[in-house]
């Protein structure tokens, strides 16, 4: 998928469908299996339990996002995620790579796409998408669909689209959760409130500990985003560095390009 920016009139792009990575695939295509990713404590697969790896759930998030796009024209699909492990692979080239394994099998055509491979969490997930769709395409997004796990739903619609100011009727969420027991959904839930939602509710920026601590942990660097965005509107620039005011809680209060 050619980068190079084209005039707004120009691009056939309207809908950025944004498919958040959540792991770091190893491999080179020919297998797919868990050993070949770097997965988090809570991610492996539990024999004892029957719990299933959570890379077979990433996995059907790239499908649902190759499939979204082969029946829209106007689709453009990233993949979004930084170098957020040891691994000099982002999590976007891992799942660009299992991208391109699906294709080689016959399972999925070749979709229009690009990688966002700055984003250390969900709100950066969201915004720097949109500002890369932009840099591709030449266009901001007309409509954007996220696809993550389901009980990341309404901290997207709630929290992260009001704080970039993105019209409530532009965005929808496609949740695929892992096979949860009800205790594990149950417990993932309580743990999305409590480590998640309620943090960004106090913080909706994401700039103080300890959100801001858990982007250094995944090696966030907030300069990079005058490399990766080069011709950034000034406007957004000043949104990349808003840190909620004197509350922490202010929303940025100038005009964004996106606003209706």
């Amino acid at each position: 998928m050619s980068t190079a920016s084209t005039k707004p009139e120009e691009s056939p792009y309207t809908h950025l469908i944004i498919v958040c990575c959540h792991a770091i695939y190893t491999g080179n295509g020919s297998d797919l299996s868990e050993s070949q990713w770097i997965l988090k404590p809570y991610q492996i697969s539990d024999p004892k339990t029957g719990r299933p790896s959570e890379h077979e759930t990433f996995i059907t998030h790239i499908l649902a996002g190759a499939r979204a796009i082969e029946d829209d024209k106007n689709a453009m699909l990233t993949f979004s995620g930084g170098f957020t492990g040891d691994s000099k692979i982002s999590e976007a080239g891992g799942y660009r790579a299992v991208l391109k394994s699906l294709r080689d099998h016959d399972i999925l055509h070749d979709p229009n796409y690009f990688e966002e491979e700055l984003a250390t969490d969900s709100f950066q997930n969201l915004l720097f998408s949109i500002l890369q769709f932009q840099r591709v395409t030449g266009r901001y997004p007309e409509r954007v669909t996220v696809i993550t796990h389901a009980f990341k739903q309404k901290r997207f619609l709630e929290l992260h689209a009001p704080a970039i100011k993105w019209p409530a009727n532009r965005i929808r969420v496609r949740g695929v959760n892992p096979p949860f027991t009800h205790e594990e959904l149950k417990s993932t839930e309580k743990g999305e409130a409590e480590n998640a939602y309620e943090l960004f509710v106090k913080d909706p920026y994401g700039v103080r500990p300890p959100l801001s601590e858990k982007r250094e942990a995944r090696h966030w660097e907030r300069s990079n985003t005058r490399v990766v965005f080069p011709g950034l509107d000034p406007v957004l620039g000043r949104l990349l560095m808003w840190e909620g005011g004197e509350s922490g809680r202010e929303v940025f209060p100038e005009r964004l390009p996106w606003e209706e």
